[in-house]
């Protein structure tokens, strides 16, 4: 009796072990998080756990606040009761005692099928526990013996360092048997066999790139989760200022709600923001051993890392396995490339480094850039020796650095931007008044590298010093028996290259002197000094195009001599402005069909077979998009675009970044010809933005050139004539700078102000002095534009035959080179005056073009009906069908039913048949009728 009643509480202990166990451990651990209320869907990436049933193992490895904890949480309790039951155990820094470990995991999957796993309780819990590989084994098999299928998850692995654990770990992931899937939550890649794992597709792995927030996930959190409101523009660019770092953006959101002008604050997103600082340094930077600490701190100055690099910079050595530590420990660090030799910092997290070493050891920053830019000088990469040694203030070895390279060609300064330029302009205006006054090539090559950005004043100081230095220089050694020939040469090439660097930035201005300043500059100038002789001939090719010069064939000439000088010198860095600065003043002459080919020119000589296309090659590219819109190719043209800007921002030369705003220029006028308004809206915005960041005489060239008249154009398909009209009157209360060229362009927006308000006289009055000015200079783009606005003109004042000769000459100088565009997207009164040429011309004989470019009309009338007039139509009693819509705008603009048939290659019966229904549906007896029914129903174009 007394045997059977202690065999009963024996077994009494044993099935209440788990209830006595389990209240022994954490309970918490147990359970996932409650995910917060800010969490906002990711479906791409719950798509991409639900594919981790499928794998054996998962790992989900990220930097600290990437949302792995909040991810798997979501989704855990998402799941449909017909998926594995879920275990999960949040890990701490006790867990790698090895049997509460396994404790905690045994524990978690026996609470979801209670008594499955009771005896392997009961062994871990022995004064004296079996083995941790023998745990291992016995899961397997305890697994094994049911039919219940388990999702395991160990989240925060990274705070378990015991090598008992992983190995055991490890024996159970290669024997796991199918009942049971693990996922591992981690900051740090596990010391698991994970390259066999991949080998034999048995791993799942989710990483930081993947978990980055895209701009639309940005967009989502801050508008539903914060309640805050940002422009597209904007999310953009917290998004990548932040590289998709969830904690990040929740703590800009913190910060947001304190102030008042949200746009302001975002745009000055930095690591020393009190939120995001006190995260990186409490979770981050504090949790890591002190030999990761100090290599951070004094790395933190380097915007990328290397071994060598970062050897020289700590003045030790083993750079090279701490880089691969901290990769591996995903701290803030990504890899640049396959080789795993160059690294970076995420931009927030080094900022918040940076801090950091200022507030603590501020007197070893300059020490740290000093080494840097040593380094960097060994290495042949004089820009970023450069700018870390203008952060040493040490001017003498920054002179010396900037007048070490031979060739402007050899300066890069990031990729296409303002702010690297403004932030080197802000440096090297720092230089020392006596530095800069003793030394010419100093002064001249500063100019080189700021020509953009620069206040006009300071580059025209710079080389004034210049100047004088090296004449005075030149007269010091008078007679020339004093100096030896070639170093004459040498000298007098050097004030060659000033004077022609001065030309270059006078013809901005389009100043005629500055024709007069080239010849004096190729006096001096070397035979072989083809970068300054081309940028002669740039100069001359610019102003006898935008000045009173006003020469085309002259401003040809010299874009090609500008490419013969590249060609002769051998050096692409010569031929790709060469050829693209003639190709888009080729388009602008109206010669699309030769500035095609100096584009294709530029792309053979930047692409090779099986090679990726160098950064330089969007520069063609966007002159090809232009002309691709202006063959009424928009889809082609469209996509080349945005393929040249990208490209154009990777590009590294310091005139990259005008070719951004050329990109976006042609982006802008595309845009407008495909009726994208918001691309076109934020297209140019970005152009202002850049056009902020240049000095004047630069900007308003480009301006002039590229945006001035799109940007009226965009206010007019806006319905924002208030806004064209003030910028009219505040042009006429300005002061006119500019070359004449500007000034011819500003009075072609103007003139299409004034047709706007029905002003045509007024506006055939402004044409007529540019009209000439353009056709003594043979620009023909320019003139095609002007007379198509002149016979709009002529139409308004309902004087068609005026109308027909001015539209007749456009068509005339437009056909050779296809233009189709300039036509299109004057709108439907050029379409009734199309007609009325091609019957005027018809009697004649076949008029291909005019059936051409009235192909394009119906093209554009067919691809918009569905947005515009068909919805109206719609609203009609008997609504009108498509093909009767086109119909009646054909009427509207007076054409005949056999023109109908031609246009719409339909029989002459059908059109009558349309014509008859249209007549009904519209309630009109006649053609008059329906013309005056269509306009009032809003049906008329």
């Amino acid at each position: 009796m007394e045997e059977t009643q202690q065999s009963l509480q024996q077994e009494e202990t044993i099935a209440n072990a788990p209830k006595l166990l389990e209240n022994q451990l954490l309970a918490t651990k147990f359970f996932a998080p409650v995910t917060a209320s800010t969490l906002i869907s990711r479906p791409r990436l719950t798509a991409s756990l639900q594919q981790s049933l499928k794998y054996p193992l998962t790992l989900i490895s990220a930097p600290a606040g990437f949302g792995k904890t909040t991810l798997l949480s979501a989704w855990g309790q998402s799941l449909p009761a017909t998926a594995p039951k879920l275990a999960w155990v949040s890990l701490d820094e006790e867990d790698n005692e090895p049997v509460l470990f396994w404790t905690y995991v045994v524990t978690a999957l026996n609470m979801l099928q209670p008594d499955r796993f009771t005896s392997l309780l009961m062994q871990l819990q022995s004064p004296q526990p079996p083995p941790t590989k023998y745990i291992a084994m016995a899961l397997i098999n305890a697994l094994v013996e049911g039919t219940e299928h388990f999702l395991l998850i160990l989240d925060d692995y990274h705070l378990i360092t015991e090598q008992q654990v992983h190995a055991s770990l490890s024996y159970l992931i290669e024997h796991l048997p199918i009942q049971l899937h693990i996922i591992l939550s981690t900051r740090t890649d596990p010391p698991l066999q994970l390259s066999q794992l991949r080998i034999r597709h048995q791993l799942l792995e989710v990483r930081t790139d993947q978990l980055r927030c895209t701009a639309e996930e940005t967009k989502t959190l801050f508008k539903e989760a914060m309640d805050i409101q940002l422009p597209d523009e904007t999310i953009q660019e917290v998004t990548t200022r932040t590289e998709g770092w969830l904690v990040g953006l929740h703590l800009l959101g913190l910060s947001l709600e304190k102030q008042t002008n949200p746009l302001t604050f975002v745009q000055e997103i930095s690591g020393d923001q009190r939120y995001i600082l006190d995260y990186l340094t409490e979770e981050v930077l504090r949790r890591q051993p002190q030999d990761v600490q100090t290599f951070l701190l004094s790395t933190c100055i380097l915007e990328h890392l290397t071994a060598s690099l970062c050897d020289a910079v700590m003045q030790t050595s083993g750079s090279y396995q701490m880089l691969q530590r901290l990769e591996q420990a995903n701290l803030f660090v990504v890899c640049l490339d396959s080789r795993r030799q160059w690294y970076r910092y995420h931009a927030l997290f080094a900022e918040a480094l940076h801090y950091q070493l200022e507030q603590t050891r501020a007197d070893l920053i300059p020490i740290l850039h000093h080494r840097a830019s040593i380094w960097y000088a060994e290495h042949e990469q004089t820009t970023q020796a450069i700018l870390h040694a203008l952060r040493t203030r040490q001017w003498l070895w920054v002179a010396d650095l900037i007048e070490r390279t031979p060739s402007l060609l050899s300066y890069t300064w990031g990729a296409s931007g303002e702010y690297e330029l403004i932030l080197l302009r802000q440096w090297l205006e720092q230089l020392p008044a006596e530095v800069m006054g003793s030394r010419p090539r100093l002064c001249l090559v500063c100019v080189q590298l700021l020509w953009t950005v620069a206040p006009y004043s300071i580059l025209q100081a710079w080389l004034d010093a210049a100047e004088a230095i090296q004449t005075a220089s030149l007269k010091a050694q008078m007679p020339q028996a004093l100096l030896d020939p070639q170093e004459r040469q040498k000298q007098e090439n050097l004030l060659g290259e000033i004077i022609a660097l001065r030309a270059y930035l006078l013809g901005f201005h389009g100043e005629p002197s500055t024709l007069s300043l080239c010849l004096h500059a190729l006096a001096l100038l070397s035979a072989d000094n083809y970068l300054s002789r081309a940028l002669i001939a740039w100069v001359q090719h610019t102003v006898y195009f935008s000045s009173s010069a006003n020469d085309a064939e002259a401003a040809i000439q010299s874009g090609l001599q500008g490419i013969s000088l590249a060609q002769a010198s051998g050096k692409n860095g010569i031929m790709f402005p060469a050829l693209c600065i003639a190709a888009r003043y080729m388009v602008k002459l109206g010669r699309l069909h030769e500035a095609l080919h100096l584009t294709q020119q530029a792309t053979q000589l930047g692409t090779k077979q099986g090679e990726l296309a160098l950064p330089e090659v969007g520069w063609p590219t966007l002159v090809q998009a232009e002309i691709l819109r202006e063959w009424n190719e928009l889809n082609a043209a469209h996509a080349l675009i945005e393929e040249a800007i990208e490209l154009c921002k990777q590009s590294k030369t310091v005139a990259s970044i005008v070719y951004v705003y050329l990109g976006y220029a042609v982006l802008l006028r595309v845009s407008l010809s495909r009726c994208d308004l918001e691309t076109a809206r934020s297209a140019l915005l970005q152009l202002e933005r850049i056009a902020r960041s240049m000095n004047q005489p630069c900007y308003l060239h480009y301006w002039s050139l590229f945006t001035t008249i799109d940007q009226v154009r965009l206010w007019l398909a806006c319905g924002e004539l208030d806004r064209a009209i003030r910028w009219v009157k505040e042009l006429d209360i300005t002061e006119r700078n500019g070359t004449p060229f500007t000034h011819e362009r500003e009075e072609v927006a103007r003139v299409r102000i004034l047709l706007a308000t029905d002003e045509p006289k007024v506006a055939l009055q402004r044409l007529e002095p540019i009209l000439v000015r353009a056709t003594t200079g043979q620009r023909w783009g320019h003139v095609i534009e002007m007379q198509l606005l002149q016979a709009l003109a002529y139409q308004m004042c309902q004087e068609e035959t005026k109308a027909l000769v001015a539209l007749s000459e456009a068509v005339r100088l437009a056909e050779p080179e296809g233009y189709i565009r300039c036509f299109v997207d004057e709108g439907a009164s050029m379409e009734t005056l199309l007609y009325h040429l091609r019957k005027r011309d018809g009697k004649q004989g076949p008029t291909p073009y005019l059936d051409t470019l009235l192909a394009a009309f119906q093209q554009e009338s067919t691809a918009h009906i569905p947005k515009k007039e068909q919805t109206k139509a719609q609203a009609l009693p008997n609504p009108l069908s498509e093909r009767e819509l086109q119909v009646l705008q054909l009427l509207v603009q007076g054409a005949s039913n056999q023109e109908i048939a031609q246009e719409l290659v339909i029989a002459i019966d059908t059109v009558k048949r349309h014509v008859s229904h249209i007549f009904s549906k519209l309630g009109v007896q006649n053609r008059v009728q329906a013309v005056r029914q269509a306009q009032a129903l809003g049906l008329a174009r």
